[in-house]
C-alpha cells in the first residue's frame, strides 16, 4: 500500500509539474508566433496599399517633415513605425505579382528580393490565388491577396529570418523545459519517500496494531470457549451458552479477517501462483451456497464456462468466490435471485456476481462497499452474519492478482460485483 501511495504522490507531481510546463511554453510560443503573424499582416496590409511595396523615404525627410503624421505619397507615417521595426522598410525583402482575374500576369516587382526570380514570383502567386485564402504562408514568405483595378495584387514579404528565430526558441524552450523536468522529476523520487514517511510510519502502527490486537485476542478467545464447554455440562442454559460461543466464533472470524487483509494489502502473504481451473474451483464453491440461498427461497443461478485457467493463487481465488457468494447470500432479501457467472474475456477471466436487494443501495453505499467496516444503514447489519471486511479482502485478493473489481447498482435493488482477473 505504501508503495502504491508513493507511485501515486510521484505520477500526480509529475502530470501537474508536465501540464504546468506544457501550459507555459505553449503559451510563450503562441504569443510569440501570433506577434509575428500580426506584425506580418500590418506590414503587407500598408505595402498592399501601397502597391505592393514600401515608399521609398529619406530618414531625414521624415524627422523634419512637420506633416510626417499624414501618409502621403513616399512616406512612411509615424503612427505605423510605431507599430513596427524603424528599420523594416529598410530591412525586409518582398515582391508582389498582379494578376488578371483570369491568371494573366499584368506585373511583377522582384526588385527587393534576390532569392525569388520574377518567373518564381508568378508561379507563387499563381499557387496562393488557386489555394483560394487572402492570407497566410506560401513557404517562408506571408502574403496578402487584395484587389487592384479588377486585378489581384499578391503581396509577398518574406519572414525566413523571423521563423527561424521563433523555431530556434520553440525547439530552445521544450529542450529547457525536458530537460528541467526530468531534474525536478528525479528530485521528486528521491524526496518522495520523506513526503509520505508520516502516512507510513501511522500506517505501520495500524497495522501493528491490528496484527498485535488480533493474536493477543487468540487466546482469551480459546479459553473462553473452552470455558464455555465446561460450563455447559454444569448450567441448564443452552441457548445462551450458544449465543456466547457464537459471538466468540465472531469475534475469532473477525480477527482472522483483519490479519489477512493487513498482510494482503502489504503483500505479506505470498502468493502461490500458478495456472489451474477456475472453472471447477468457481463451480465448487457456488455449489456449496446452493442450499443457504435455497433456505432463503432465493432464486440461485449457476453459470460457468468450462475449461477457463487462471494464473494465480487456487487458494485464494476459492476465497474470493467464497466472499461473494456468502455477501450475496447474506444480503439477498428473502424470496429474491442470485446470479452467479464465471465467462472467459480474452486472456481474463471474468467473474459476475449480481443479487437483489432488501433495501436499496445508492450510490453513496456503493462507492464505499470496500470499505473495512463499512455498512449502510439499511441492509448491511451485523444481524446477517457478516463483519463488514469481507468485500476489502475481496479487493485485496483481486489486486494481488493485478486485476480489477467493481460495484454496481443496476437498480436501486439489483447490485452487481463484476471481478476481471
Amino acid at each position: 500500500m505504501i508503495s502504491k501511495l508513493k507511485r501515486k504522490v510521484i505520477i500526480l507531481t509529475a502530470v501537474s509539474l508536465f501540464s504546468l510546463l506544457l501550459l507555459i511554453v505553449s503559451g510563450m510560443n503562441i504569443i510569440s508566433y501570433a506577434s509575428l503573424v500580426n506584425e506580418s499582416d500590418e506590414v503587407i496590409s500598408y505595402m498592399s496599399q501601397k502597391g505592393g511595396k514600401f515608399p521609398e523615404t529619406p530618414k531625414d525627410k521624415r524627422d523634419n517633415d512637420e506633416n510626417a503624421d499624414k501618409d502621403k505619397d513616399g512616406e512612411l507615417p509615424k503612427d505605423f513605425l510605431r507599430k513596427i521595426s524603424p528599420e523594416m522598410p529598410f530591412e525586409a525583402r518582398y515582391f508582389s505579382v498582379v494578376l488578371t482575374v483570369e491568371g494573366d500576369t499584368v506585373r511583377a516587382d522582384t526588385g527587393r528580393i534576390a532569392a525569388v526570380s520574377t518567373d518564381e514570383a508568378v508561379e507563387y502567386a499563381k499557387a496562393v490565388l488557386a489555394g483560394g485564402k487572402n492570407k497566410g504562408f506560401k513557404g517562408n514568405y506571408r502574403y496578402s491577396v487584395t484587389d487592384e483595378d479588377g486585378n489581384k495584387l499578391i503581396t509577398f514579404l518574406d519572414r525566413t529570418r523571423e521563423l527561424d528565430s521563433f523555431k530556434t526558441f520553440l525547439l530552445s524552450s521544450i529542450i529547457v523545459s525536458f530537460a528541467g523536468f526530468a531534474v525536478v522529476l528525479v528530485i521528486i523520487i528521491i524526496v518522495s519517500g520523506r513526503i509520505i514517511r508520516p502516512i507510513a510510519e501511522a500506517y505501520e502502527k495500524q497495522k501493528r496494531f491490528i496484527t498485535d490486537a488480533s493474536h493477543e485476542l487468540r487466546t482469551p478467545l480459546a479459553i473462553i470457549n473452552a470455558n464455555l464447554d465446561v460450563i455447559e455440562d454444569e448450567v441448564n442454559d443452552a441457548e445462551s451458552i450458544n449465543d456466547m460461543r457464537n459471538q466468540t466464533e465472531r469475534l475469532k472470524n473477525l480477527t482472522e479477517d483483519l490479519v489477512t487483509l493487513s498482510r494482503m494489502e502489504e503483500g505479506g502473504t505470498s502468493l502461490v501462483k500458478e495456472p489451474f481451473d477456475a472453472s471447477k474451483v468457481a463451480f465448487d464453491m457456488a455449489e456449496g451456497f446452493k442450499a443457504l440461498a435455497d433456505g432463503k427461497d432465493v432464486t440461485y443461478t449457476v453459470s460457468v464456462t468450462p475449461d477457463i485457467t487462471v494464473n494465480g493463487d487456487k487458494k485464494a481465488f476459492s476465497k474470493l468466490v467464497s466472499i461473494l457468494l456468502d455477501n450475496a447470500v447474506k444480503y439477498t432479501n428473502i424470496g429474491g435471485s442470485i446470479e452467479f457467472e464465471l465467462n472467459a474475456a480474452g486472456k481474463s477471466a471474468v467473474l459476475t456476481c449480481k443479487n437483489t436487494t432488501q433495501s436499496e443501495m445508492d450510490k453513496e453505499s456503493i462507492s464505499h462497499v470496500f470499505d473495512r467496516f463499512y455498512r449502510t444503514d439499511s441492509s448491511r447489519n451485523s444481524q446477517s452474519g457478516g463483519h463488514g471486511i469481507g468485500l476489502s479482502i475481496a479487493k485485496a485478493i483481486v489486486e494481488a492478482h493485478s486485476g480489477k473489481i467493481t460495484a454496481t447498482a443496476l437498480t436501486p435493488n439489483e447490485f452487481l460485483i463484476t471481478v476481471i482477473i
